[in-house]
């Protein structure tokens, strides 16, 4: 999950489904809590009402007149309310009209104890039940020990209860879903910043840009400033090189030309002469591989990806023109929309020297092709020359390296392609195609 927004989104989920979670639990047992207790105070006020009525014989039988009964519902049978009074060893001495059959206790309460229970009724149904214990003493001077049991069947509570839960958590989750859904607005809002920032980057790669516009909240705007700073820093040191580069090659035209009118002074003997000569040879080498090696502008911050069609063909034309006599044909098979992040000068100088050596040594055919291969841009430049050595064919992207020996050159053109590749943390490999000719692979990152 690499998205920020996703990742708050799924933790600010968490901790609301959580905290709703909690709170259903918490309000449920409450309002069981108040219920049961509410329940428990209506049978115990109707546990008092028939105390006060009960009449107790001297042989210890209990009483009470239906006329006397505190609810009606006591008198109706099957109502749902029932009371009945048993003795210490459990046999049913008195229960109401409504009352039959028996209710059995796991315990029954000591004397002045309640209990306050649920249990199975004669029709297996639930009942709320309240038993309380108590002693009377009858004129003669025995007491008698008795459990007063008063039960309502809890059907009606349980399915208000049940209504009431579904309604709960109904609530609970669409409060829950509309504070996800609230949440998701105020990220959306609260990022907004951070889209226009990765727009303007996007901007920066694509367009000829070299600066981040616009103001940003406290917290970015810093990240703004160094971006901005960095990527001024990256245009002037580029654009210093190149200058000092272009200052050194033009202060090294006179000395290098002084030097070579001495080695063609006939004064000089032959043998001082070549050797002059051979060490010129040897400065001019050195300077333009390491003029062309730092010429290179490598890898930039934030580099604009450019179109490598255009490249190709313009090169393909100007060769094809330098290499008119030799009737050499350059083909090419690259996606128009194919792009690279790397200079347009790097570009051309790697291109350039590539297809420049497939014409010179190859057999008047060069294929140039690319394409995107796992995710990265892959050139091929391809002749049908002799092709390369197929052993120790990669020492030739040495400096000085050269496969030929029998042309003009000075082994410069792969080691600086292989510079250039190499600043853009890509590879380059020699070998042969299908056809026997030469094949040079480049894999560089793609945009």
């Amino acid at each position: 999950m690499n998205s920020l927004r996703a990742r708050l989104l799924a933790a600010t989920g968490v901790l609301l489904l959580a905290f709703i979670v909690l709170v259903g639990v918490a309000l449920e047992a409450a309002v069981s809590e108040r219920v049961n207790q509410a329940q428990r105070d209506r049978l115990q006020g109707l546990s008092y009402a028939l105390l006060g009525s009960a009449e107790i014989t001297a042989d210890g039988q209990v009483k009470i007149a239906p006329g006397v009964l505190p609810e009606s519902d006591l008198s109706r049978p099957g109502s749902g309310l029932y009371a009945l009074v048993v003795d210490e060893e459990g046999n049913t001495l008195w229960r109401s009209p409504s009352m039959y059959g028996s209710i059995e206790l796991n315990q029954p309460p000591t004397v002045g104890e309640w209990q306050f229970t649920r249990a199975t009724g004669p029709n297996d149904d639930t009942l709320l039940v309240l038993a309380f214990g108590f002693r009377w003493v009858v004129q003669s001077g025995k007491d008698y020990r008795y459990t007063l049991i008063v039960a309502e069947d809890a059907a009606a509570l349980l399915s208000q209860m049940k209504r009431f839960r579904g309604a709960l958590w109904t609530v609970l989750f669409v409060a829950a879903l509309v504070l996800l859904i609230v949440e998701l607005l105020i990220m959306r809002l609260g990022m907004a910043p951070l889209r226009r920032l990765t727009q303007a980057l996007h901007t920066l790669q694509e367009d000829d840009q070299r600066r981040i516009d616009g103001k940003y909240p406290d917290e970015i705007q810093p990240l703004v400033t160094n971006l901005n700073t960095m990527l001024a820093n990256d245009e002037a040191r580029l654009k210093r090189y190149r200058n000092a580069l272009g200052d050194l090659a033009h202060s090294m035209k006179t000395p290098m030309a002084v030097l070579h009118g001495i080695a063609d002074d006939k004064h000089m003997s032959a043998a001082q002469r070549k050797a002059l000569k051979h060490q010129l040879e040897h400065m001019n080498e050195i300077l333009d591989y390491q003029l062309q090696k730092a010429a290179t502008a490598g890898k930039r911050s934030l580099a604009r990806a450019i179109e490598i069609a255009p490249v190709i063909e313009k090169l393909a034309r100007a060769l094809t023109k330098v290499y008119a006599e030799q009737h050499t044909q350059f083909t090419t098979a690259v996606e128009p929309t194919l792009k690279a992040r790397i200079d347009a000068g790097d570009l051309t100088e790697l291109l350039g020297t590539l297809m420049d050596n497939a014409a010179k040594y190859g057999g008047g055919s060069v294929h140039v092709s690319a394409e995107l291969k796992d995710e990265q841009l892959q050139l091929i430049i391809d002749d049908n020359g002799d092709g390369f050595p197929d052993e120790h064919a990669q020492e030739l992207l040495e400096r000085g390296a050269r496969a030929d020996t029998t042309r003009e050159g000075q082994g410069l053109g792969l080691a600086v392609a292989a510079d250039i590749v190499h600043s853009y943390t890509g590879t380059i490999e020699l070998g042969r195609n299908s056809d026997g000719g030469a094949r040079v692979s480049v894999i560089l990152p793609s945009a």
